[in-house]
């Protein structure tokens, strides 16, 4: 018997988490199913660190567009071919051995009698929870084509949100390159040649240059603790924000506050509830299934409490004005949801939320360049003052 962690959602929407055992994967999500859990994550604990480290790595070899290329192909072929076919046909057709591997096995999977959605969550850190869950409901409601489908839309979009993103952070991260660059050299160059100066004619440095030279000779004497130091704070704040559910509400309310953010979870959200309503999935249901697909976890719990008070009767219109929703989108939702049009106004505020994304993408190459300038600014005239101070001192003692 193998062991297996999970995580879930009850009747009531109540996070499940645990272990069970089962024989594979397929037992095991049965099990759960069996106990009313909905299963957003699903992984066998003798994952070891060579596993995890395989997962990051076929994912960095499949690169970013992968997925949406995959279930692209999947949406067409499913069209003419059952699932286990099209997967055969996809992973006979592969050049890549990552993707060849991959594909392989979720042939084998289905082989085995396992559901698609349980064989994806085999290989979860490739394909996100988000679309495993999506492809569980495309499973549930017998429309796996369409889910397929608009998947490789959503994530061709995130992708090239991804792509525009990284371009536009480009020019500032290199400005700050060039700087510390730059700061190295006038630091373990430069300044000595003031500390010398003012050494032999008993003069004393201004107090910014001290401090640029201490600072310099100790990186210079010191740098493997330094960067040990460094990685050693990167890795805690990681785990604190893996293993501290608090903090990663927190940060997650912080995304809700970045219009960027933001807009790419309405979109993703005003998506997935009008494909959930149009499939035939009730309302309370499709909020529930639309909180378990989400990554955050305060979006989660927004949509949670938002699904009970629907169930008690409550309109969903005026609920998602109570929650702080955009203004504009709440308007359209209540007139919806009132004329009985709620799936065509969801449409409109997913078009509507897409469009804000592309505006703010459309506009910051140019705040990054502007935040870019002024970093280096503030950084040269940091330095050009440690240097000058010396500088004009020196006349007096001449």
């Amino acid at each position: 018997m193998k062991k297996f962690k999970f995580r879930g959602y009850n009747a009531q929407s109540v996070e499940q988490r645990g272990t069970l055992e089962a024989e594979n994967y397929s037992e095991a999500y049965a099990a759960l199913n069996y106990q009313g859990v909905t299963v957003v994550s699903l992984q066998q604990t003798e994952s070891n660190f060579a596993q995890v480290t395989e997962n990051f790595l076929l994912k960095f070899k499949l690169g970013g567009q992968w997925r949406a290329v995959f279930f692209r192909e999947l949406s067409v072929m499913l069209g003419v071919m059952t699932l286990h076919e099209s997967l055969q046909t996809l992973a006979n057709a592969a050049v890549d051995e990552p993707s060849k591997k991959i594909l392989s096995e979720l042939v084998n999977a289905i082989e085995d009698g396992e559901n698609f959605s349980a064989a994806l969550k085999r290989r979860e850190i490739i394909f996100g929870s988000d679309a495993i869950q999506s492809i569980e409901i495309g499973e549930a409601s017998g429309n796996l084509q369409d889910v397929t489908a608009r998947l490789s839309a959503q994530l061709e979009r995130n992708y090239a949100i991804e792509k525009k993103v990284r371009g536009a952070m480009y020019y500032p991260v290199f400005v700050l390159f060039a700087a510390v660059i730059a700061a190295v050299v006038l630091i373990n160059v430069t300044l000595p040649v003031f500390e010398n100066f003012f050494a032999e004619r008993g003069g004393d440095l201004p107090l910014v240059t001290i401090i640029f030279l201490h600072v310099g000779k100790f990186l210079s004497e010191h740098w493997l603790l330094t960067l040990t130091a460094i990685l050693s704070i990167v890795a805690g704040i990681t785990a604190l924000v893996l293993k501290n559910s608090a903090v990663k509400i927190f940060l997650d309310k912080l995304k809700l506050k970045t219009k960027l953010l933001r807009e790419v979870e309405l979109r993703n959200f005003f998506g997935r509830l009008s494909f959930l309503l149009e499939s035939g999935v009730t309302l309370d249901e499709a909020l529930r299934l639309c909180a378990a697909a989400t990554k955050n976890l305060s979006a989660q719990k927004i949509l949670t409490e938002i699904k009970f008070s629907v169930e008690h009767g409550e309109s969903f219109g005026v609920l998602v004005g109570q929650k702080n929703f955009p203004s504009l989108y709440v308007g359209l939702l209540v007139t919806g949801e009132a004329g009985g049009e709620l799936v065509t106004m969801l449409r409109q505020c997913e078009s509507m939320a897409d469009f804000e994304v592309e505006e703010i993408l459309r506009s910051l190459p140019a705040k990054a360049e502007i935040f870019g300038t002024l970093l280096a600014g503030v950084i040269v005239a940091t330095l050009v003052f440690a240097v000058m101070l010396p500088i004009l001192d020196m006349t007096n003692l001449m």
